[in-house]
């Protein structure tokens, strides 16, 4: 069957290291949507983290967000998928990666709140090219263990940047002992959300409200949090860049997020190659 939808991931997958998304990648996603193929992000970001991104590929309107947790119409606001955590949870799992030297990214109603103090130390727990996209989308708190305290809203999920990689192994065996959903997002971090969610879930629910099969469906991305939307998608694809564990379940190896291997991709899926 003919694919009609394109689930990519952001970061290692659609955009280089330096946050670009290359001119070939932006010919090939006006080609597959002159072609009826759906180009949907499906990442761990929240939406107001990739305006630049859409600025770049404007033939995108739906989208699946921090890693699975909602669903989106991006011209019309709808949310067509809503999976988050109680204020409750969010608050025990906030408890304990608060344990750990991290960089507590705390995303609620589309907004994601960092602690002023955390951030003063941002390169300990993330590459230094990233700062300004947290500046210019985040929300930064004097105090984040009182607004968590206090929190009463739906809380998407919480993402966490370590300082070293034995901290995060620490942090991960403790977190999955908790019942909640927990991976990587291809850094020394995790996030942790609704047990009831992932990519693949909210990918299958969006699918599933604009009525096409999963036989009919392309995802491609580069990291643990993207498996789940390999499993679901009647074609897999890792990046050439992905890691390893990814490559070893998916169906195609595409060249690596560098090189635009998105592009490579959409054309094999606008020819009717794959």
């Amino acid at each position: 069957m003919a694919i009609r939808l394109v689930a990519v991931d952001v970061d290692g997958t659609l955009v280089t290291a330096d946050q670009r998304v290359l001119p070939r990648v932006q010919a090939a996603a006006q080609r597959a949507l002159e072609h009826g193929i759906q180009l949907v992000l499906c990442t761990g970001r929240a939406p107001g983290e990739c305006w630049y991104i859409l600025d770049a590929l404007p033939q995108i309107r739906y989208a699946v967000t921090q890693t699975g947790a909602i669903a989106q119409d991006l011209k019309t606001g709808e949310t067509l998928y809503h999976c988050p955590l109680s204020p409750d949870d969010a608050r025990l799992i906030y408890s304990h990666v608060r344990r750990y030297d991290g960089l507590v990214n705390f995303f609620s109603g589309g907004i994601v709140y960092n602690s002023k103090e955390q951030m003063a130390r941002f390169e300990r727990y993330y590459p230094a090219d990233f700062r300004w996209l947290f500046e210019q989308s985040h929300e930064f708190v004097d105090d984040l263990d009182a607004m968590v305290a206090g929190w009463g809203k739906p809380v998407e999920k919480l993402y966490v940047p370590f300082s070293s990689q034995e901290e995060c192994e620490r942090a991960m065996a403790d977190l999955t002992k908790l019942p909640y959903f927990v991976t990587g997002a291809g850094y020394i971090d995790l996030e942790v959300m609704n047990p009831n969610t992932s990519k693949g879930i909210a990918l299958a629910a969006l699918c599933k409200k604009l009525g096409i099969p999963r036989e009919q469906v392309m995802a491609i991305g580069d990291s643990g949090n993207d498996a789940a939307m390999l499993d679901f998608a009647g074609v897999g694809v890792a990046m050439g860049n992905g890691e390893e564990a990814l490559k070893q379940k998916a169906d195609l190896i595409a060249p690596t997020n560098e090189e635009g291997g998105v592009a490579d991709m959409l054309e094999l899926a606008i020819k009717g190659e794959i």
